[in-house]
């Protein structure tokens, strides 16, 4: 059964500006950003332990055909999203978020 999620307040900007970018090359390609975004997730929600832990307890997946990785933790009561982030930035501030 797949956990429930929650979501760090800033994943809705790092979702926001990822999207952003992709719709000002095409509508359709951010429309299939979003679509692997949210394909992933209920991965992560199926399978949250599938993932290799990159730090502590954060467990990290790449997106399908982007180069963005999605952070999480896997508690005993939801999947806590923290992040998703382009896989070339800084990844020094990646640690840096906790719900």
């Amino acid at each position: 059964m797949a956990k429930k999620r929650r979501y760090h307040p800033s994943v809705a900007d790092d979702l926001s500006a990822a999207v952003s970018y992709y719709d000002n090359i095409s509508v359709e390609l951010g429309n299939r950003f979003r679509a692997s975004v949210r394909k992933r997730l209920c991965v992560i929600a199926e399978h949250p332990q599938s993932f290799a832990r990159i730090h502590r307890e954060m467990r990290a997946t790449m997106t399908d055909r982007f180069p963005y990785a999605i952070l999480y933790e896997d508690r005993a009561e939801c999947i806590a999203v923290l992040g998703v982030f382009h896989a070339a930035s800084d990844q020094a501030g990646w640690f840096t978020r906790s719900l």
